[in-house]
């Protein structure tokens, strides 16, 4: 299936109108399903995710299923644990609508470097706090 980026988007919407984009025009996962996809190829359990975040397994199981939305910072903390590259991390923000990372917000750029250089989530923390900005956990 293809998938067009938001330019090619932006040209089909000029081009057709909104109604009828393709389906590939659009994220169409939920962000459980992102999610159980990230963790699959990832080879993580919920358990294992939970203590990778250290959040309690009765929450992550939440919002695995769907029956809680993560904050930001969780969405971030999850991103970081799996270390999940930028794009997929943005994608994993937007599928739980949450707003994207932006290189011009400083606490922002720490966490896409963080993200780019596949570092833990201690270490984003400690990066985070030498630079007072708020950390992830």
């Amino acid at each position: 299936m293809a998938h067009y980026d938001t330019k090619e988007t932006l040209f089909l919407i000029e081009q057709l109108g909104v109604k009828d984009l393709p389906d590939e025009c659009f994220d169409a996962k939920s962000f459980p399903e992102l999610l159980s996809e990230f963790m699959k190829k990832h080879n993580v359990n919920v358990p294992q995710l939970s203590e990778m975040i250290i959040l309690s397994r009765s929450f992550v199981y939440q919002i695995c299923e769907g029956i809680r939305a993560p904050g930001r910072d969780v969405v971030l903390r999850i991103a970081v644990a799996l270390k999940l590259n930028l794009d997929d991390s943005q994608r994993l923000l937007r599928s739980a609508q949450r707003g994207a990372l932006y290189a011009k917000v400083r606490r922002d750029a720490v966490i896409i470097f963080a993200l780019k250089k596949h570092m833990t989530l201690d270490e984003t923390d400690e990066m985070l706090r030498s630079l007072d900005e708020e950390p992830l956990l």
